[in-house]
């Protein structure tokens, strides 16, 4: 069963809430001493980190590729509305 999952993956990277709050402390927090600052940058690399170990699978291979196509067919339409 571990082998399936492994091979399907995570739906999104592992640690981006982990980022999210790590960024709130370090720039939403304003302290005088910039205990904040650090602990929310530490926080934030924590974070990234751990979005590096995430098992990159089938499933946000195809949620990749589905925003690719999304993206191309915007940037075409794009490219057709202009007009010469």
């Amino acid at each position: 069963m571990s082998s399936i999952r492994s091979l399907l993956g995570d739906y999104e990277p592992r640690g981006k809430l982990v980022q999210g709050v790590g960024k709130f402390i370090a720039f939403g927090l304003d302290d005088p001493f910039h205990i904040t600052t650090v602990t929310g940058l530490a926080v934030y690399g924590v974070g990234k980190m751990m979005e590096r170990r995430s098992n990159y699978g089938i499933r946000r291979a195809k949620m990749d590729i589905h925003m690719t196509i999304n993206e191309m067919n915007k940037m075409v339409n794009e490219i057709r509305s202009l007009r010469f």
